[in-house]
């Protein structure tokens, strides 16, 4: 601790912490922080205006700002992160002035200490969700994250300069106080954040005045017939007379399919209006015609895996077991799969190496590609093409403007 070196320790820790350098370090940073949230802010904007904007920190399937800034974590009470972070790093900068000049302020470094540490606890949350929910390396996030962490670690130290006894909100004991309360409570809102669902809504009317860029976006999208959608011999799910049809065009080692994965299973769950439909479109070129440099080299033998589970009447419980294990899809991971579901495993062997296996998978991706599929998740619904998975509640609002008339006026 602090303090235990004797008191010339303890005077020359509180002159380093008290001196311009520091708080000019930390003036400095606050400002990086403000460059560095404004890039992620065009990008996060060009995101939402262009459906056809690519960063360019865009660079990989796991290595991806946009799959980060795009979901639904990357905003908190509906605002963009980077414009919290923006305003953070702005009164950070704000706040370090001060110091920087060689002025002396106790109320100032008290509330940076607080915010130093509340971003940081931010920082932690956003920096788990990326890497445990979305699975996914934001470039600019990640820059974000050391700049915070860096400022957390020039700022908090400032705590020190408070005596132990005196004043209360002078004391240092209430400055550690401050610190941990704005941590925890950074972390609480984060985490409310990243599990808060939308409250439904029930009519097509609402969810048009709740969100309107949604219903414009939904109702550009291009239609198909569903005939052509749902393929010869779909893998289905669901009452074959649900009114809505969902149509995932999907790859098992696509991390945003993974997600998509999970929010359709919850979908197909909680509700008898929906029958969901798998199609296969691995972006691999050796089962994908469409596909000129492959990206997931395990993803077309996954495919041939699911439709040999499926010869033996267990499609969708491989299917769940391959998104559950999307890091480990190699040949002998298949195999352990197969006997986890007790599948016949000669039949299952013969059955993944057989050529006409490949072909079915080759077939779906060749119709999806006449679709118009680029990428993946494509999700058709109701025919209507969606690329790239939606946030979760945004199915429910699909859904609804699906299944019930337009509104007419007069």
């Amino acid at each position: 601790m602090i303090g235990q070196g004797g008191p010339d320790t303890l005077r020359a820790f509180r002159s380093m912490a008290a001196s311009p350098t520091r708080h000019r370090l930390a003036l400095a940073l606050a400002l990086a922080g403000v460059v560095v949230s404004a890039v992620t802010l065009y990008v996060d904007q060009r995101l939402a205006s262009d459906a056809g904007y690519t960063s360019f920190c865009n660079v990989s399937e796991n290595v991806d700002c946009d799959v980060v800034l795009a979901s639904r974590y990357g905003r908190f009470l509906e605002i963009p992160v980077p414009v919290w972070a923006i305003a953070a790093f702005g009164v950070g900068a704000a706040l370090a002035i001060p110091g920087a000049l060689g002025a002396t302020s106790a109320l100032a470094d008290l509330l940076l200490v607080v915010l130093a540490s509340s971003s940081m606890g931010f920082t932690l949350v956003m920096a788990a969700i990326a890497g445990f929910v979305l699975k996914a390396l934001c470039l600019l996030c990640l820059t974000m994250y050391v700049v915070v962490a860096a400022w957390a670690i020039v700022v908090l130290p400032f705590a020190g300069r408070f005596p132990a006894g005196g004043r209360r909100l002078g004391r240092r004991s209430t400055v550690y106080a401050g610190a941990l309360a704005g941590l925890l409570a950074a972390v609480s809102a984060g985490a409310w954040s990243a599990v808060r669902v939308p409250p439904a809504l029930a009519s097509v009317q609402a969810i048009c005045d709740a969100d309107p860029r949604f219903c414009e976006f939904y109702r550009e999208q291009p239609v198909s017939a569903s005939d052509t959608v749902l393929g010869a011999d779909p893998h289905t799910k669901g009452a074959g007379d649900a009114p809505v049809t969902i149509v995932e065009f999907s790859d098992f080692q696509c991390p945003a399919c993974g997600q998509a994965f999970l929010d359709l299973h919850d979908l197909v769950r909680r509700r008898r209006d929906v029958r969901l439909v798998f199609r296969h479109f691995p972006l691999d070129e050796r089962c994908n015609d469409q596909v000129e440099h492959g990206v997931h080299p395990m993803a077309c033998l996954a495919a041939c895996a699911a439709e040999c589970a499926g010869e033996q009447g267990k499609f969708w419980e491989y299917h769940d077991l391959l998104f559950q294990n999307q890091t480990a899809l190699a040949r002998d991971t298949l195999f352990g799969l197969a006997r986890e579901l007790r599948l016949d495993i000669p039949r299952f062997r013969t059955c993944l190496d057989d050529p006409a296996t490949l072909e079915l998978v080759r077939d779906d991706a060749r119709e999806g590609g006449a679709l118009g599929v680029q990428s993946t998740p494509t999700i058709f619904v109701n025919g209507r093409r969606i690329e790239g998975a939606l946030e979760r509640h945004y199915y429910d609002y699909a859904i609804t403007i699906e299944t019930q008339p337009p509104a007419t006026s007069g």
